[in-house]
């Protein structure tokens, strides 16, 4: 049953709600190929061409993704739990609301794509290419985004607490309202990004790079930001209360007690 729902496949390029869980296809030409609300589970669809696919609401949960060709496809609400799309070329693809909780897209090359309200959590990002790609409210929680390329890319009100994103470029991207509590930001470049609101809280930032980041309203108590650049920086409005300053003191002015009930700090000196 299932061979001939794969010739069917190649022969058509269309398998609306098939039932194709472990299936090989391995360097198939899939483009323009509809596979809406299909189950590939586990399939092996690693240099497989699936340029401007339809994929929509199906099921690629730990699919074998590696290297493969999906720029401009379409996997708006579909399953990649646990999916290894390590090197694939995702250029301008549409995940919107798509699950990758767990995904390994390490070098993923993700340029242009739209993944507004994604779920990231706990996936490997690292080294990834995400210039300009539309994040927002996204879930990338204990995310792995290590030396990856954000530059202008949209983050607005998402989740990144608790992600590592030691030696990311985010410069001019825009994180306003974003949750970057407890985050590893070690040399992490912000440079003209847009951080207002920004939820810094216990982010380990040493040596990021802040250089004229419209940080305000932003908050960094109990964060860690020695030797931090802030040159050009707007500060307005910043909570730096109980956090560990670019000399390596420690902010005290205007701290109550309680970190999280205190009045912000207009331009501090830093």
């Amino acid at each position: 049953m299932q061979a001939s729902l794969r010739q069917q496949l190649l022969d058509t390029k269309k398998c609306v709600g098939c039932y194709l869980e472990h299936i090989n296809l391995m360097y198939a030409d899939l483009s323009n190929s509809d596979l809406r609300n299909s189950i590939l589970s586990g399939a092996n669809l690693s240099s497989a061409d699936l340029r401007d696919a339809r994929l929509m609401g199906a099921e690629l949960v730990y699919t074998n993704l590696i290297g493969a060709y999906l720029i401009g496809a379409n996997l708006s609400n579909a399953d990649l739990s646990g999916s290894n799309l390590v090197g694939a070329n995702l250029r301008s693809i549409n995940l919107n609301d798509a699950d990758l909780k767990g995904a390994d897209l390490s070098e993923t090359i993700l340029r242009n794509s739209r993944m507004v309200g994604v779920n990231l959590s706990s996936s490997n990002l690292s080294s990834a290419d995400l210039v300009y790609a539309n994040l927002e409210n996204a879930d990338i929680r204990q995310a792995n985004l290590s030396n990856t390329d954000l530059i202008y890319a949209n983050l607005k009100n998402a989740n990144l607490s608790g992600a590592n994103l030691s030696g990311a470029n985010l410069s001019g991207a825009n994180l306003t309202g974003a949750n970057l509590k407890d985050a590893i930001l070690h040399k992490t470049k912000f440079s003209n990004a847009v951080l207002k609101s920004t939820d810094f809280s216990g982010a380990i930032l040493v040596r990021a790079n802040l250089i004229g980041a419209d940080l305000t309203g932003a908050d960094f108590s109990g964060a860690v930001l020695v030797h931090a650049t802030t040159i050009g920086a707007i500060l307005s409005e910043v909570n730096f209360c109980e956090a560990t300053m670019p000399d390596g003191s420690q902010f005290k002015e205007g701290c109550m007690g309680d970190r999280h009930h205190v009045k912000t700090i207009s331009n501090p000196q830093l």
